[in-house]
């Protein structure tokens, strides 16, 4: 700057910031994006957490539902296995059935029924008629009018008989190979998955008067008990057999 005598003077000026002050400013911003990183990682795995115990429940609850309605078809004397484990039981779960028309003799393979459709191979079916039963398995399809079975007959079927289809069901709990309990339903060897990752899945069996059984002929009534891991969640269900 020039003053009246036309001598030149340099005026101090501050502009910008020190590389000190820089590098403090970015240290601080890293601090406050780490922290907000960190943040959203804590309610991201809450969330997933929270949705992962949701998704147990509604598997717990759906699986308890559908072992309570199967159980609750069958009859008094139709369980195969009472353990603490597991239950065992037959069942027609889709509730097919029809009548022979026509006597199969001894040594036949096929029954002449009114409708054998939707029947699969490998199940077994039950013919009855006057007091008297006998347990077949099937070749194949059930045809319109025509039931396959594996074996000759030892004894002949007269026309009448009722046949129903007869399904293996069993409920049960084991381990996977990272040893997490699971709580599994078995449809004629056909195994599934019900409810991942329990502490507990008991079962508990009681006659007509309250008493504690073990033998699956005495069974009036079935006590599920099943305990969530994580969640110290217990789901209760007292299923009563037909009588």
């Amino acid at each position: 700057m020039r003053d009246t005598r036309g001598t030149y003077h340099r005026i101090g000026t501050e502009a910008g910031a020190s590389l000190t002050e820089l590098m403090f400013a970015m240290a601080a911003g890293l601090v406050i994006l780490g922290a907000t990183l960190q943040a959203l990682s804590y309610f991201q795995q809450q969330f997933l957490r929270q949705q992962r115990e949701v998704a147990q429940q509604q598997d717990l609850r759906i699986g308890l539902e559908v072992l309570e309605e199967e159980l609750r078809l069958v009859g008094s004397g139709s369980l195969t296995t009472a353990a603490a484990d597991s239950v065992e039981f037959s069942v027609n779960l889709q509730g097919l059935s029809t009548t022979v028309t026509a006597t199969a003799a001894i040594g036949q393979t096929a029954l002449s029924v009114e409708d054998g459709r939707g029947w699969e191979d490998r199940k077994t079916i039950v013919a009855c008629w006057a007091e008297r039963c006998e347990t077949l398995a099937l070749a194949r399809d059930g045809q319109r009018s025509l039931l396959t079975v594996t074996q000759p007959l030892t004894g002949a079927i007269p026309s009448g008989a009722f046949v129903t289809l007869l399904n293996r069901v069993r409920y049960y709990s084991r381990r996977d190979d990272q040893g997490v309990l699971r709580l599994l339903r078995q449809v004629d060897g056909g195994a599934s998955v019900l409810v991942r990752d329990i502490r507990e899945a008991r079962f508990s069996y009681w006659d007509e008067n309250g008493q504690a059984v073990t033998h699956p002929a005495f069974v009036k009534r079935v006590v599920v008990e099943v305990m969530l891991s994580d969640q110290g969640i217990r789901a209760v269900r007292e299923i009563s057999l037909r009588t």
